[in-house]
């Protein structure tokens, strides 16, 4: 069983792997820029305000933050955190700084600005 369940991650990786090879090549084909954005806490943080918990993500397809109660489908709020995350990475790379879109949706809560040490080693 071992040895199945380590040949399937090392399918499953091989094929994820082709999939960013191909999107990268179709990009630069066309012209675009592709943007790789950590993924770490995506389902967990708040897009209005960056409140990071395990708590936040209700159910699989619920997202309630805990802090001031922003509500969203968990799927839509991941891929706002991943856009915003992809934008800091875009400005901090151009050396601009950014605001959080999300700002006003947690009542009381700024926005975080900051970009992780991930990240940043990610653009340079």
């Amino acid at each position: 069983v071992r040895r199945k369940a380590a040949l399937n991650r090392r399918i499953l990786a091989s094929g994820w792997g082709q999939v960013g090879r191909r999107i990268k090549e179709k990009a630069e084909a066309s012209g675009v820029r592709v943007i790789e954005v950590p993924a770490a806490f995506t389902s967990q943080t708040c897009a209005a305000c960056g409140y990071v918990a395990r708590e936040n993500r209700k159910s699989q397809a619920v997202f309630h933050c805990q802090a001031y109660g922003h509500e969203a489908n968990a799927d839509v709020n991941a891929a706002v955190v991943i856009r915003e995350r992809g934008i800091k990475m875009l400005a901090f790379a151009a050396g601009h700084a950014v605001a959080a879109r999300g700002a006003g949706s947690c009542p009381g809560r700024e926005p975080r600005t900051n970009l992780s040490a991930s990240a940043a080693a990610a653009v340079a």
